[in-house]
């Protein structure tokens, strides 16, 4: 009995097949990522473990994306693989001082200066409230360590 296909038409057609798809699932994606999702995908995975509702990230990357308008681009870029970077995260093997490292860093620290995490003693079984988008030129300076 003879084979209708072969190894070698197999390989050819996928390759074809990819070469002809693959830029096309690279623009719908493209179309269809958001600036702010890779904001979100790295404050799910950082903070996910404490008690914060969902719609805050949403609401604080919206606004850090008002706030910093001139990296939308490459966070367009990012975003394209947030859902794995939801999941996992080159962080650890990326040397000090990366950008992927300080977007992280800056993202998670601007994050918990936004809402009432330091100011009710960094306490991680407690609701945390979203007060508003840190920008220090714009709030007063809190006194975080305070113990009342």
């Amino acid at each position: 009995m003879k084979n209708l296909i072969s190894r070698r038409k197999f390989l050819i057609s996928s390759i074809a097949a990819a070469t002809l798809l693959g830029p096309a699932g690279f623009w719908l994606t493209w179309k269809k990522t958001k600036e702010t999702d890779i904001i979100e995908a790295i404050l799910k995975r950082r903070l996910g473990m404490l008690n914060i509702d969902r719609e805050t990230f949403k609401t604080f990357s919206n606004e850090m994306m008002e706030h910093r308008q001139s990296h939308a681009k490459q966070l367009k870029v990012l975003g394209m693989f947030s859902g794995l970077l939801s999941v996992i995260t080159p962080y650890n093997i990326l040397p000090m001082g990366h950008p992927i490292r300080r977007l992280e860093n800056y993202t998670v620290s601007n994050f918990l200066l936004a809402t009432d995490f330091f100011q009710n003693g960094a306490d991680i079984s407690r609701e945390i409230k979203y007060l508003g988008f840190y920008d220090p030129y714009k709030r007063p300076c809190a006194n975080f360590f305070k113990q009342d």
